[in-house]
């Protein structure tokens, strides 16, 4: 706990005992005259028992009782002037607390039984003694009494599971106890000021932490929001194109960009899968975002993925060794319906050749973003292949293939690869639509477990 804290805590304790200098005492005579002329002196046990049950919900158990036990041992000593243990026995009947009796004496050890305990008698087990300010006061009478320090422990209890409750008293010492006993209740009160200030002190520093957090995550937020294109921002002439992202937090890892070549009407899209997710694998996509401009504004690098992957590969090594991902870079070209491409890692690019009714995996190619720094030659290659007018092609992250349903079973992509062939006639937005339908049909009610990301271009 820090200095102020402790400080502020121990005023809090001072200022409690110079109360309980100041306020009116209140005597057993005082109480016991209630004027209730309709209603009478009797009330419901539940009532008395709700006193109980609201302190251990507060508290908990363990507190609650040491706080009734203090308070049973203070009542005896300060408000009863008891003569002999028949004098005990007879007064706690009186009070109808239960029938009270003494079952053993030898001086050095007493032993109680009570029978129709008002407290706990057909109380459920809770594996804890529930009467905890009855044993305070026998420990308070019995010191009383005879001018030693006692403490009582209630060995039987409905709590316990035992029918009937049983206190055992034991002498600790031949000191005289205490007459003033707000030194016990300082421990308890310390007690509990101690771990109402941690918590108090956790609360505030986790709100700090966590109001830092939600303003570093709210701007990395607005980040991806700008780094990733929406795909009506997507114009073209030749292709049509349909993109859907579900980051699994608020930011994620998960990334796509496109790119246009005025010049020759090639169209570049990226798709990539950060290790992990959160801000930290945002911060690498926003690096792959720079890299990515930097190669648009170089003339006739975009249209080479070979060398777009190199720079990539480059900068991310450069500044995050160490950190490894999936990513897909083609080039589209109108002109000879062609598309150049690197796969480094990602789950297989789906070409819909759909004349002939045929799916093409366009597999990767090279391994991880990252690994180059491992392997000697790095091989950064790039493939071709044509297409007719109206295929179709499909990008994804392993957030599809991933994702699992209630019964921990994995969506089969082959469930896509149905719904577009018999999407033939649809609208690219349709395909990708009815795809994200079945996913969410599939995982029903379970939360998504990783980012999961689905591109479709109509060629």
């Amino acid at each position: 706990m820090s200095e102020t804290y402790l400080n502020y805590f121990k005023d809090a304790i001072t200022y409690q005992l110079e109360e309980l200098e100041q306020q009116i005492p209140i005597s057993i005579k005082d109480i016991t005259c209630p004027v209730r002329n309709e209603l009478g002196q009797n009330i419901d046990l539940v009532y008395m028992r709700l006193f109980r049950l609201a302190l251990r919900d507060t508290y908990g158990s363990k507190l609650a009782s040491s706080l009734l036990y203090e308070a049973g041992r203070h009542t005896a000593i300060n408000n009863f002037k008891f003569v002999s243990i028949d004098d005990i026995v007879t007064t706690l009947n009186d009070l109808t607390i239960g029938i009270m009796k003494v079952v053993c004496n030898n001086g050095e050890h007493i032993i109680f039984q009570e029978e129709e305990c008002a407290v706990c008698m057909g109380m459920p087990t809770t594996d804890e003694a529930l009467c905890s300010f009855e044993s305070g006061f026998l420990a308070g009478a019995l010191s009383y009494i005879m001018n030693k320090n006692v403490v009582v422990e209630e060995t039987k209890c409905w709590g316990l599971g035992d029918q009937i409750c049983q206190f055992e008293a034991s002498i600790i010492s031949n000191t005289p106890p205490k007459s003033d006993e707000k030194m016990n209740t300082l421990d308890l009160i310390a007690t509990l000021a101690s771990r109402s200030s941690k918590a108090i002190a956790l609360n505030k520093e986790l709100k700090k932490k966590n109001d830092i957090f939600s303003k570093q995550l709210e701007f990395a937020k607005r980040i991806q929001k700008k780094i990733i294109p929406h795909m009506d921002a997507f114009k073209s002439d030749h292709y049509n194109f349909y993109s859907y992202l579900k980051p699994f937090r608020e930011v994620g890892g998960d990334f796509y960009d496109f790119f246009f070549d005025k010049d020759s009407n090639k169209v570049a899209i990226a798709i990539a899968d950060m290790a992990g997710h959160g801000i930290d694998a945002a911060m690498i996509t926003g690096m792959i975002k720079l890299t990515l401009k930097h190669c648009s504004e170089k003339k006739g690098l975009l249209c080479k993925p070979s060398k777009v992957m190199a720079f990539i590969e480059a900068d991310i090594s450069d500044v995050v060794p160490d950190n490894f991902f999936s990513m897909i870079y083609m080039v589209f070209d109108p002109d000879k319906q062609s598309i150049r491409y690197c796969n480094a890692g990602h789950p297989s690019a789906i070409l819909y050749r759909k004349k002939q009714n045929i799916m093409q995996f366009l597999h990767s190619n090279q391994p991880l973003v990252g690994l180059s720094q491992y392997i000697d030659d790095y091989p950064f290659v790039q493939q071709s292949i044509l297409y007719e007018k109206g295929d179709q092609i499909f990008l994804y992250t392993d957030g599809v293939t991933e994702l699992r349903n209630k019964y921990g079973e994995f969506y089969n992509i082959s469930t896509s690869l149905d719904i577009i062939r018999n999407s033939k006639d649809l609208p690219i937005s349709t395909v990708c639509e009815n795809i994200i339908a079945s996913l969410n049909e599939h995982r029903q009610e379970r939360d998504f477990e990783d980012d999961v990301c689905l591109l479709g271009i109509q060629l």
